[in-house]
C-alpha cells in the first residue's frame, strides 16, 4: 500500500515539473518542438531535412530530459527510439493541431514509470549449465508499447 502511495507522489511531482511555467503560465519553445503535430506527420512522410529537422530535436529533446530529470538516467527505457516514433505519429495524426512539443510531453508521461533509473544493467539470474547444442534462448523482451523485440546478439547475421 506504501508503496502505491510513494509511487503517486513521484508521479504528481513528475507531473509538476512538466507542468512548469512562468508566473504568466507560459514557456519558450524552440525549434521543431513549435511546430504542429500536422507539420511533424508530412515530414516523416517526405523524409529528407524535414524529418531530420525533427529527429534532430527529438534526440536533443530526450538527452535533455535525462539530464534534467533526476532517478532518469534513459527515458525510453526499453523502448527503441524507432517505436517511440511510431507512437508519436500516430499521437499526431489523431491530434493534427497539437504543439509537437506537447506531444513529446505525453510521450514522456507514458514512459516515464518504465524508464531506466540507473546505467547499471540488471543482473541476470545464475544459468544452471552450459547451454545444450540445438537449445535456443528465448532472446525476447518486451517493449514499453507492448511489441517484443529480439536481443541484438540475436540480431546478428552469421558470417
Amino acid at each position: 500500500m506504501s508503496a502505491k502511495i510513494v509511487f503517486c507522489l513521484i508521479f504528481w511531482m513528475f507531473c509538476q515539473l512538466l507542468q512548469a511555467r512562468d508566473f504568466e503560465g507560459s514557456y519558450a519553445v524552440y525549434g521543431a518542438g513549435a511546430e504542429s503535430c500536422k507539420n511533424y506527420v508530412r515530414a516523416m512522410q517526405k523524409g529528407g531535412r524535414e524529418e531530420d529537422f525533427f529527429i534532430d530535436w527529438s534526440i536533443g529533446y530526450l538527452t535533455a530530459f535525462n539530464v534534467i530529470m533526476p532517478n532518469t538516467h534513459n527515458i525510453l527505457g526499453e523502448t527503441s527510439f524507432s517505436d517511440a516514433q511510431l507512437w508519436l505519429q500516430r499521437r499526431c495524426k489523431k491530434y493534427p493541431n497539437e504543439l509537437f512539443i506537447n506531444a513529446f510531453i505525453r510521450l514522456t508521461e507514458v514512459l516515464f514509470p518504465m524508464r531506466y533509473q540507473s546505467s547499471l544493467k540488471p543482473t541476470e539470474p545464475a544459468k544452471s549449465g552450459p547451454k545444450k547444442s540445438g537449445q535456443k534462448e528465448s532472446g525476447q523482451k518486451k517493449t514499453a508499447t507492448g511489441k517484443s523485440s529480439q536481443k541484438k546478439s540475436d540480431q546478428k547475421k552469421s558470417p
